[in-house]
């Protein structure tokens, strides 16, 4: 099945070890976290670590270490997060990012580039902090 707009396997972990992270009183282990959403330790371990070094998290080690948020989550922007993993976000006029088009406009008329644009004036203007928003009140997390 295809599937139109697509997060890597990395920018999932991404948003949702933030949200679990930003919900926690304390700071959580990459174990944790991976347990919670079902990934590889080893790959969350690898996208946290992108988070840290990109200014989005911090960390401390040791038994009672874990990753915390860097700042608060209405400061955290979705972008930044998915910058983080996957680099500078761009917009191209082609969904299939063809230099030149033999017809000379898009066949699809430009919805491509339209929905894109939308989608990244979401993750722009919103925040970590309307993320969690949308999780359940009585959803149990650990």
């Amino acid at each position: 099945m295809t599937k139109f707009i697509a997060f890597s396997e990395a920018d999932a972990i991404a948003f949702h070890g933030m949200a679990l992270i930003a919900k926690s009183e304390t700071a959580i282990n990459a174990v944790d976290i991976s347990e919670a959403i079902g990934a590889s330790k080893h790959h969350a371990s690898k996208v946290l670590q992108k988070l840290v070094k990109n200014g989005i998290l911090g960390s401390t080690r040791g038994p009672s270490g874990g990753f915390y948020l860097a700042r608060p989550a209405d400061e955290i922007k979705i972008i930044e997060i998915l910058q983080a993993i996957e680099g500078e976000v761009s917009l191209s006029n082609c969904p299939i990012d063809n230099a030149f088009c033999p017809f000379g406009n898009c066949l699809m008329g430009g919805i491509c580039h339209e929905v894109s644009e939308k989608l990244v004036d979401h993750l722009k203007t919103h925040t970590l902090q309307d993320m969690i928003n949308n999780i359940p009140p009585d959803r149990k997390l650990f």
